[in-house]
């Protein structure tokens, strides 16, 4: 019998707590760093934008130049995009509420997907007045040194930016500072367009190179702006990350004690990825056994997406492993009124005739030995009887507890087809205070007679420490025996010593008339 140290159970599930609230202030941390990081990145872009946008409006509308107008514009809008960025880094850092219960994490593809927006109106416009000024305007830009200027400074700070801003987006999974810097690239790219627009003007004297300048920018900023908005759709749709669930499929796929897993699912919410999945258990895993593999399960998500928040729901199934005894055990365990079942055995009928057979390999008692090779003589199909003991309340009436029977043998019968006979036991659940017996000192004629009988077992070489408690009216007998092999007896496994304890047992009862006999085993 295997007990369980409720002490020790304890301190495993503190440990487990402490680790876990450990691990909980860990990404708290993390969290707040990021945070702080992004804030400062995202509050210099906003600087440097303003200030930009102001020198290429004085500049652009000094000179009548639309390629350095569509510039002024782009920077003024990158200060709104900036500005929504802050407030959409501030937003993520607020605790899940009742109303948002994931968080806002998503704030920073909806401000992404605003910045976007706002792009495209850009390009619309630039285009637009483009258009106007190549066939149906005739504006002559006046190109001077402070045109060029602004430009190759606008460059300059926009490659700065930029590098900055997307080592922070990739480090945190920031879709907002992504979108940033998508900008300032783009702004690099369409700074070169607008310069070699003036060069042309200024050099040779051809005043529509600017606006056909202008048009190019605005392809430029829908085009790259696409790409941005196809990334931050996905995010707001729950797409999974690419290879996602392929690699969490793997990462759980014949751990231990998962016999499959399915219903994943996968979301990416800012810097944070969402897991929901669904695993399989054998259903005669305990509650606790079930925990610690849903934990297990957790841990290998993580290990293959971090910074993931794992949701992991246990489904008890049946298994390929379970056997006849734990089909029969299930069942008590789900009939209202029975608190228990042991000393199961079981039996072959043979099909020609009600008589019972009783060999060896046909009849098991799984309390002692509950292994799968304990049924290697009962295949699937067989005609079997069992014969248990069952435990139920003390209060109950007879009648009643006769009811309850007749229901688990009905649906025993159900579960396990090859059952054509059942007998139950029905005994009362023992409490601490019932089972509470005296112990006495017998005689030593007594011991002795209890002794010579376990050392006339063949593979006994001693017999000692032996007790004998008095519960009620029942007489319980303890006793320890050595063992070893003999040439009459191999003794090897623990199959073989439960035997050999078993004859003693048998023994012991026919000779002392004791209602209880436990034997203890020790090798030689």
């Amino acid at each position: 019998m295997v007990e369980q140290n409720d002490d020790h159970h304890n301190h495993d599930h503190q440990d487990e707590h402490r680790e876990s609230s450990s691990h909980s202030s860990i990404v708290a941390k993390k969290r707040q760093d990021a945070h702080n990081e992004k804030l400062k990145v995202a509050i210099t872009s906003i600087v440097a934008s303003a200030g930009l946008a102001i020198f290429k409006i004085i500049i652009g509308f000094s000179t009548n130049s639309l390629g350095i107008l569509s510039e002024a514009f782009h920077s003024g809008l990158d200060v709104m995009a900036a500005l929504m960025t802050l407030y959409a880094i501030r937003m993520v850092m607020r605790p899940p509420d009742l109303k948002y219960t994931y968080g806002y994490a998503k704030v920073e593809s909806v401000s992404s997907l605003s910045e976007i927006i706002l792009l495209f109106a850009v390009a619309g416009w630039i285009f637009y007045e483009g258009v106007e000024r190549i066939f149906f305007k005739s504006i002559q830009p006046e190109i001077t040194i402070f045109s060029f200027i602004i430009m190759f400074v606008s460059i300059g700070i926009d490659f700065g930016r930029s590098r900055v801003l997307y080592r922070t987006a990739r480090k945190y999974g920031s879709q907002a500072l992504e979108a940033d810097a998508l900008h300032f690239k783009t702004d690099m790219i369409t700074s070169s367009i607008v310069i070699v627009g003036l060069l042309f003007v200024f050099l040779f004297h051809i005043p529509k190179a600017d606006a056909y300048a202008a048009i190019i920018v605005a392809g430029m900023i829908i085009y790259t702006s696409l790409g941005l908005g196809r990334r931050t759709l996905d995010v707001l749709l729950d797409k999974a990350p690419k290879g996602a669930y392929q690699r969490v499929l793997e990462a759980v796929s014949g751990l231990d004690g998962v016999d499959k897993a399915h219903d994943i699912r996968i979301r990416k919410m800012g810097s944070e990825t969402f897991v929901d999945m669904h695993i399989e258990v054998p259903r005669t895993s305990t509650h606790d056994k079930a925990h610690k593999v849903a934990t297990s399960v957790e841990e290998k998500v993580r290990g293959v997406l971090p910074a993931s928040d794992v949701l992991v729901h246990v489904d008890a199934t049946e298994s390929a492993s379970e056997t006849i005894t734990d089909r029969i055990r299930l069942v008590a365990a789900e009939t209202e009124g029975i608190k228990n079942v042991h000393s199961i055995y079981l039996s072959k009928i043979t099909p020609t005739s009600r008589s019972r057979e009783s060999t060896k390999e046909e009849v098991t008692n799984p309390d002692l030995n509950n292994n799968l090779s304990d049924l290697r003589g009962i295949k699937r199909g067989s005609i079997l009887h069992v014969y248990l003991d069952v435990q139920m309340d003390r209060d109950l009436d007879l009648k009643t507890a006769h009811g309850i029977i007749d229901s688990f043998e009905i649906r025993l019968k159900e579960v396990v087809p090859e059952l054509r006979d059942i007998t139950t036991h029905m005994e009362t659940e023992t409490s601490e205070y019932v089972s509470m017996g005296t112990e006495k000192k017998p005689a030593i004629a007594y011991l002795e007679r209890i002794r010579n009988a376990a050392l006339s077992i063949p593979g006994v070489v001693d017999c000692k420490d032996i007790g004998v408690v008095y519960v009620n009216d029942e007489q319980h007998i303890t006793l320890s025996i050595r063992i070893k092999s003999t040439p009459e007896k191999t003794i090897k496994t623990i199959e073989d010593a439960h035997r050999l304890a078993t004859s003693v047992q048998n023994l012991v009862i026919r000779q002392t008339g004791a209602s209880r006999v436990i034997v203890h085993t020790e090798p030689d």
